[in-house]
């Protein structure tokens, strides 16, 4: 692990391991984040190593909000789905919807679903810019593990580990003890499938639709 301040010249490091397949850790708007390039199966494998997860377990799309204008490149739209993410992005919400067509073969090719992220986190918005496309995104520890909101704690949880993320950007989330809320869009209403730092009373607020929890 290359252990980095986030700044303009490393940032581009990041995004030259990026686009070779490389993961890094990054604070986001709820914990520390790993990231790897949605459209490189590399980088898919060597997230699912680090976490040391089962290979089934869907991990999470996160855009840009310029690339928000192309989202139906990722997911599948209808009006109210539309609705609800123009209401809701950026935020720390995940939003569950059916794959879109430049969503690649072997992202979890036995779900019709992915979870995508707008994040409302300035440095994963510039990272996001700079890289020019979707990042796989998922939290930086262990399977099983504890979330992470410090740099130091995502040393600590994988040091002793084989494969590591090839950089970790130093920094610490505040203000969140919480991985992001996940949401699904049914027909007329919002399925609230994990509460986070959104809750289901805000989202009624925000959108002015049913949530069932």
């Amino acid at each position: 692990m290359k252990v980095l301040p986030f700044n303009p010249e490393n940032l581009k490091e990041a995004v030259s391991v990026l686009k070779q397949g490389g993961v890094i850790a990054h604070p986001i708007d709820t914990c520390f984040g790993l990231a790897g390039d949605l459209m490189n199966p590399d980088a898919f494998h060597k997230i699912q190593a680090i976490k040391g997860r089962n290979l089934q377990k869907p991990m999470s799309v996160m855009i840009s909000v310029p690339e928000q204008l192309h989202m139906k490149k990722y997911v599948k739209l209808d009006e109210f789905s539309s609705f609800v993410t123009f209401k809701l992005f950026p935020s720390p919400v995940t939003i569950l919807l059916p794959k879109g067509p430049s969503i690649p073969d072997y992202y979890f090719p036995d779900t019709p679903m992915i979870g995508l992220r707008v994040p409302l986190h300035d440095g994963t918005q510039d990272l996001l810019r700079a890289f020019k496309g979707p990042l796989i995104t998922t939290s930086a520890n262990p399977s099983g593990g504890g979330l992470c909101f410090k740099h130091q704690e995502v040393i600590e949880a994988f040091k002793k580990q084989t494969v590591q993320p090839d950089i970790v950007f130093e920094g610490e989330v505040i203000n969140n003890d919480k991985a992001s809320t996940i949401i699904a869009i049914e027909k007329d209403h919002i399925r609230l499938i994990r509460t986070g730092p959104i809750t289901a009373s805000q989202l009624r607020a925000i959108l002015g639709v049913p949530v069932k929890e």
